[in-house]
Formats: structure tokens, sequence, C-alpha cells
């Protein structure tokens, strides 16, 4: 079988448009990070943990959210008392959370939140690593928006004075 010339340099310019758009991509940067926008601030009453006991995954953990409070700049109100903070402590010795509870804002608008995450020792570093990725679901009107974006969320324990921790800080950031 013989190749016509047209089609021997259309061969190679497909071949080649194919390998130029590989190194572009290989050298663009793409989009810049997105930014990150402070939402609101949750202080969270912790209850004392209630062990589970060992799974096929790992050590079952819950710790009830017995109340609290947010506060931000477009909304504020206090932790709903009944949620829960479902924890597996994995053989590495990361903890997989999935919190799931209300808030009610100073307006009595409910909102739930099922939040995410992950904490782990970081070493060499101060404090665990502990991430979560929070979903909401508010009703229609004005708290829509949190419906309508990605958040993501830092949380500090805070220990009283004999070492417990009985309260968490909770920074709930949009995705730009």
């Amino acid at each position: 079988m013989t190749m016509t010339r047209t089609a021997a340099w259309a061969l190679m310019i497909v071949s080649s448009a194919g390998f130029l758009g590989t190194a572009q991509a290989a050298t663009n940067p793409g989009p810049a990070a997105p930014p990150l926008r402070f939402v609101f601030e949750e202080l969270v009453d912790l209850a004392d943990p209630e062990p589970a006991g060992p799974g096929p995954r790992g050590a079952g953990n819950r710790i009830g959210l017995t109340g609290g409070s947010f506060a931000g700049p477009q909304l504020r109100g206090v932790v709903v008392p009944g949620g829960a903070d479902w924890q597996l402590v994995r053989a590495d010795g990361c903890t997989e959370i999935v919190a799931d509870y209300f808030l009610r804002t100073d307006d009595a608008t409910l909102i739930h939140v099922r939040n995410v995450g992950l904490a782990c020792d970081r070493a060499g570093k101060q404090g665990p690593y502990l991430r979560a990725t929070p979903v909401f679901t508010a009703p229609t009107g004005k708290y829509d928006w949190l419906n309508k974006a990605v958040f993501t969320s830092v949380i500090t324990p805070l220990p009283d004075s004999d070492g417990k921790v009985r309260r968490v800080a909770i920074r709930f950031y949009e995705v730009e």
C-alpha cells in the first residue's frame, strides 16, 4: 500500500499538532488556585467521646455536639444540640471525620451541615492536620447561596485547663 504525498503531509501535521499540544499542556500552568473567602466561625461544644468498638476499617467513635455558636459577615446563630461527630480511627493513626448537625440562624432558619474530613498528626509540625469539606443544605431564600458553592473548613481543638477537648473552633471558607 502506498501513501500519497498529501496523505503523508496530513499525517505529519496531525502527529506534530498532537505533540505540540502535549508540550504546550505540560508548560501551561493553567488557572491560578482559587481564592478562599471567610464565611463564618463556629465554636462547638462537645460531649465526652463514646467508643463504638473496632470494625473492619478501624475503631469507631461518636462525639455528641451539645451546642455552640457561629458568626460571620452574612450569618450568625447557634449550633443546635443533638448532632454528632462520627469518627473512624484508622490503623495509620489518622481519623476520618463525619460531622452531621444543624445550625439555627439568628432569624430562626435551620441549615443542615455535613462536614467530612480528616485528622492526622503531622510529624515535625505544630498541631494536627484537621481539614474538612462541608456541604450545606439551606432553604431557598436568604441562605440559598450556601447550596451553590464549594466550601472547606479548618478545625482547631480548644483544650480546657485539664487538657480535655470539650470545644472546637471551625472556620469555614468558600472556594471562589
